[in-house]
């Protein structure tokens, strides 16, 4: 039984690992360059800057 829970809690982790790794390798990349595309963003940015 403590084999089996050892088992499930490293295949719940590897999930989880893979999963945010993917995020990040494949995900999120697409969504910066996107916004640093999209006009609309970078009007909203300037708009709402802090004035120095």
């Amino acid at each position: 039984m403590n084999l089996l829970s050892g088992i499930v809690d490293l295949t719940v982790l590897a999930t989880f690992g893979v999963l945010f790794v993917g995020y990040s390798v494949l995900v999120y990349p697409m969504e910066v360059l996107a916004e640093k595309t999209n006009a609309e963003a970078r009007e909203n940015k300037l708009k709402y800057a802090p004035e120095l």
